[in-house]
């Protein structure tokens, strides 16, 4: 393992990135590149290295033996409420953030801006980009769709992918208000990393090419869901971020990305002038009744107001491991060049 400075690690990030959004013309930009770059950086802060570095590589070797959508992503400025980007050939990451900036220009013109996005790769902490749209005020649900491999509750095969889903809000004297969940027992992120350390599985999240319950990660065949809820939930996930926005492959053709949508909304003009005050009495009246407050991001400190944002509150070196820091200096050195 190696120690790397957040202020570094996100240069070289940012750096790798800059080449994928110079390349896809005039829907991406630079600061799309910084934004992907502190939303790396933010995930290996908290702990989720699953959703780090080393998913940035891996997708960026997705894209690499790829090819690029000849579509233009539209620009802002061109935007009407509703957009769409096809990030083929993308890193997903930069895709993301690309849907956050039109999303926000959206809202800005017309109260309420849904950004669709197919045909992606690994996108990352979805939480994260919701806390940026609620830290500027806006009230924001992200989702994404996956390739099958959660089984529908009491089912015995996959039907739909992890499909997780965040939202978040401003909320006053506090951090904003997020919560980021996936609809199945375990993430794709966590299997992979029990898989690769030769862990077993918890009882009853997975289940084999028989349909019986297993914990040998090697055999497993379907993830199960979150419950009854936790299924439904995945399947209006599969609707929004996959039927709606061309995310979802038609049957039978092969599954090469996923979907994804960001929805932001100004809730000023839906008539929720008080929204930070309200969402901290329902998270204290939440709190007080026993519930438990979503907090994992709450450790982050608060990002300026423009789109170039600081890795966040904790300052320690981030570990990563040594092929991947080499892995990504590379091709920050190669950006550079």
């Amino acid at each position: 393992m190696i120690e790397v400075a957040p202020e570094r690690l996100q240069l070289a990030v940012a750096r790798a990135l800059a080449p994928h959004a110079a390349a896809a013309g005039g829907g991406f930009a630079a600061q799309d590149a910084d934004r992907a770059a502190c939303w790396i950086v933010q995930a290996e802060q908290l702990g989720l290295a699953g959703f780090g570095v080393d998913m940035l590589l891996r997708d960026l070797r997705r894209v690499d033996i790829g090819s690029r959508s000849a579509d233009a992503v539209a620009a802002p400025s061109a935007v009407g409420a509703i957009a769409g980007i096809d990030a083929a050939g993308t890193p997903g990451p930069l895709a993301l953030a690309a849907a956050v900036r039109i999303a926000e220009a959206a809202v800005e013109s017309h109260g309420i801006g849904l950004v669709g996005v197919r045909n992606v790769g690994a996108l990352g902490v979805l939480g994260l980009a919701a806390r940026s749209l609620a830290e500027r005020g806006r009230v924001a649900l992200i989702s994404a769709q996956a390739p099958a491999m959660v089984a529908p509750w009491g089912g015995s095969a996959p039907a739909i992918g992890t499909n997780p889903l965040a939202f978040g809000a401003p909320r006053a004297g506090g951090a904003p208000l997020v919560a980021d969940f996936a609809t199945s027992r375990i993430t794709l992120a966590e299997l992979r990393r029990r898989r690769d350390a030769g862990e077993q599985l918890p009882e009853d999240v997975a289940i084999d090419a028989e349909g019986r319950p297993t914990a040998d990660p090697d055999a497993v065949a379907a993830l199960l869901p979150e419950g009854r809820l936790g299924s439904l939930a995945g399947l209006l996930v599969e609707v929004i971020a996959g039927a709606a926005v061309g995310g979802r492959a038609p049957a039978g053709a092969p599954a090469d990305g996923r979907g994804a949508v960001v929805i932001a909304v100004d809730p000023a003009r839906a008539g929720g002038a008080r929204v930070a005050e309200t969402c901290a009495e329902i998270a204290e009246e939440w709190r007080a009744a026993g519930g438990h407050v979503p907090g994992r991001f709450d450790a982050l400190g608060s990002s300026s107001s423009d789109t170039s944002e600081a890795p966040g509150a904790p300052d320690a070196s981030i570990r990563l491991r040594q092929t991947d820091f080499d892995a990504l200096f590379a091709r920050a050195e190669e950006a550079r060049a």
